[in-house]
């Protein structure tokens, strides 16, 4: 469901000049502001920018959270995760990049399934043709 929302002057160009600096769309920043604004805080988790855009991380790591989403559909637990997987990662970090996912679930499982294993394939074949594709895999003969 889409909405329409009236900011002040004052608001909208603190936004514009945000959305310019990080090169963001007004929606973006507006719904992110937001999200911060009425979610539950996440002391672990922070918004980290890479090549595909901004992606929720554990703070001080690279680490997305979508990543220790995955690691407990195959079977991982939190303890495992901070105690073998990911020594370097606390427990309470682990619990609070859970705890995003849920407060943030269609975000998560959004960047879940753009990074599943056959997202390579999908990209090369969107960059380089069906032909260029088939080239570098050495499928054309």
């Amino acid at each position: 469901m889409a909405a329409t929302i009236t900011l002040s002057d004052h608001t909208y160009r603190l936004l514009s000049e945000q959305a310019e600096k990080t090169r963001r769309s007004l929606n973006d920043l507006a719904e992110e502001a937001l999200e911060q604004y009425l979610l539950p805080p996440h002391p672990y988790v922070e918004k980290a920018r890479n090549t595909s855009g901004w992606r929720a991380v554990i703070k001080d790591t690279r680490i997305p959270v979508s990543i220790i989403v995955g690691y407990l559909q195959t079977g991982e637990t939190p303890e495992s995760l901070a105690n073998v997987v990911i020594p370097h990662v606390s427990l309470a970090a682990i619990y609070d990049a859970l705890s995003y996912y849920h407060d943030h679930k269609k975000e998560i499982e959004a960047e879940i399934a753009e990074n599943d294993e056959m997202a390579s394939p999908r990209y090369l074949r969107e960059k380089l043709g069906e032909e260029g594709f088939k080239r570098i895999t050495g499928q054309l003969k």
